[in-house]
């Protein structure tokens, strides 16, 4: 097993030295290169007058702009000084071990979106590689796309993320109907969402033809019958219709297919100065189980990201998070699709994350390890539950908390949604189906991690802050819909007393649906409020919860 240390940055950037939202807009809408660049596939095109070939290490200079014409053979790296841009008349693959971004990599704009296939696919046949010049890191980075100080534009033309049933899709179907599928083709991969208490009942299935109904949604044959019943109804003025999402996106970033059997994925990284604008891309394979900071995408210590996003996007077969946003602020993450992941999915990771935007994304099947089960820490208050070990408080509480599988001990508890700081906007999210909780409000007392003792951290206060806005928020299928408590101190282990100020939320559904499958686990899909001091709910429903 690869051994991994904690990532050190030698300097904490502040935000107002990072490049601005006016900046970043500026640079996503430049004009597209791709008619103007040179070909890859030209010799002129190089210093040297050659073509790469396969295994090189490749250098896109300062001054230079170049069009991905062909498919080239795989590389042993790509340093982007200048831009790389995708032609838009063919299919195009790149496969290469990283990619380090200083200039700009851009496959469509927010203008023009691309619209034939194009992937990138991040190998490890050079293993312990280490890109050297990670700004002050001591921790060995590969399989990646590191920006530093560079521009990702990634611009796919898929909109359409997720949908809703329309009827109950019984078990033994060959066929679902759905709200809306506009936009989506025979041959897409799709995952219905767990509407049982069994979160592992998500399936996914091949569209294998799509049509429309008199209902005005649509008819989707699959390529195989369903394992499980699906809810589609609204019952008693409560929307427990299951979501379905779409996986297939014509832009992919995926690493090799020997990432299933290491859990050693690739990672997008961005890093101070950086600024990424990506819409409707796939990411498969992504992320390194068990290492810090090697997440599928993340914004790291960016600052202010004003006019920076997300969206419209699938993230599935991850093995270390979903999307991660620290140190960032102002990012907006919306319409995006989930699927198959292990840890804390959408991650605010040290209490300082503000005025972000998290809006109508879809968490389906959130799983604490690639293969093992959760070791849960949430059944009570930490050291009620000892089993047999009833005289020796602190071996349970050390056993419950090691997270010696985990990245983090939290993780042992994963969730959909992990909130370190109230002052985010949650608009319309789903938690469909993980292993343990949907949404966790986890709040320190002062942001942690890299804040640690900064001048930030002293003036934040995540437990006294109050809630910039939580609405129409959805959870089912989790062990718990909604968890206020357990908050995280500075050896990330839990307290056990949260000493919160007001805090409001409005409309959050947590459901369950009962269907005769044969096994069910006891869940808590209500609210766990434990040791808050003061609340106002407004709208809430709560609606089929085990206990």
């Amino acid at each position: 097993m690869r051994k991994h240390t904690h990532l050190i940055l030698s300097l904490l950037v502040p935000a107002f030295l990072v490049l601005g939202g006016y900046a970043a807009l500026e640079a996503q809408q430049r004009t597209s290169s791709t008619t103007s660049g040179k070909r890859w596939s030209d010799p002129a095109t190089w210093p040297d007058k050659k073509v790469p070939a396969k295994d090189d290490l490749v250098t896109v200079g300062r001054d230079m702009d170049v069009v991905l014409d062909v498919t080239p053979p795989a590389l042993h790296g790509l340093t982007i000084n200048g831009k790389l841009s995708f032609a838009d008349n063919k299919d195009l693959g790149l496969t290469t071990e990283w990619i380090m971004v200083h200039g700009e990599l851009e496959i469509g704009t927010e203008a023009k979106p691309h619209k034939r296939n194009a992937t990138i696919t991040l190998t490890d046949n050079v293993k312990g590689e280490d890109i050297s010049g990670v700004g002050g890191t001591t921790d060995r980075v590969d399989r990646g796309i590191m920006l530093m100080g560079g521009t990702l534009n990634l611009h796919g033309d898929r909109t359409n993320s997720w949908t809703k049933l329309s009827s109950t899709a019984n078990a033994g179907a060959t066929s679902i109907q759905v709200v809306n599928a506009a936009g989506w083709r025979v041959g897409d991969e799709i995952v219905l969402a767990s509407t049982d208490f069994d979160p592992r009942q998500a399936e996914r299935r091949n569209i294998a033809a799509i049509s429309s109904n008199t209902s005005g949604g649509n008819t989707i044959r699959l390529d195989r019958k369903l394992d499980y019943m699906h809810f589609g109804k609204i019952t008693f003025g409560v929307d427990e219709r299951g979501e379905v999402g779409l996986l297939t996106r014509n832009i992919k970033l995926q690493a090799s297919a020997d990432a299933e059997q290491s859990f050693y994925g690739g990672h997008v990284m961005a890093m101070a100065g950086s600024r990424m604008f990506v819409e409707g891309v796939e990411f498969n394979r992504m992320g390194q189980n068990m290492t810090l900071a090697r997440y599928p995408i993340h914004w790291h210590l960016i600052g202010d990201a004003q006019g920076q996003y997300i969206k419209n996007s699938a993230l599935h077969d991850t093995y270390n998070r979903c999307v991660t946003v620290h140190g960032t602020n102002f990012l907006r993450v919306e319409n995006n699709v989930t699927y198959n992941t292990v840890g804390h999915c959408f991650f605010l990771e040290d209490g300082a994350e503000h005025g972000n935007q998290f809006v109508h994304n879809l968490a389906i099947q959130v799983k604490c390890h690639t293969s093992r089960a959760c070791v849960p820490t949430n059944l009570a208050a930490n050291g009620e539950n000892m089993g047999s070990n009833s005289l020796n408080r602190a071996t349970y509480r050390a056993d419950s908390m090691s997270g010696k599988d985990t990245l983090l001990p939290s993780d042992n508890t994963v969730t959909a949604y992990w909130i370190t700081n109230p002052d985010n906007a949650f608009i319309d999210n789903v938690a469909a189906g993980s292993d343990e909780n949907g949404f966790w409000w986890s709040l320190p007392e002062h942001p942690q991690g890299k804040f640690e003792g900064t001048e930030i951290s002293k003036a934040t206060w995540p437990r006294r802050t109050r809630m910039a806005e939580f609405r129409g928020n959805v959870a089912h299928s989790n062990y718990d819909g909604f968890m206020l408590d357990r908050n995280i101190n500075l050896e990330s282990i839990f307290g056990k007393y949260t000493g919160l100020a007001l805090m409001y939320f409005a409309l959050l559904t947590v459901f369950s649906v009962v269907t005769p499958a044969p096994v069910y686990n006891s869940q808590e899909s209500a609210p766990d409020p434990r040791c808050l001091l003061s609340w106002k709910f407004t709208n809430v429903v709560l609606t089929t919860s085990w206990r």
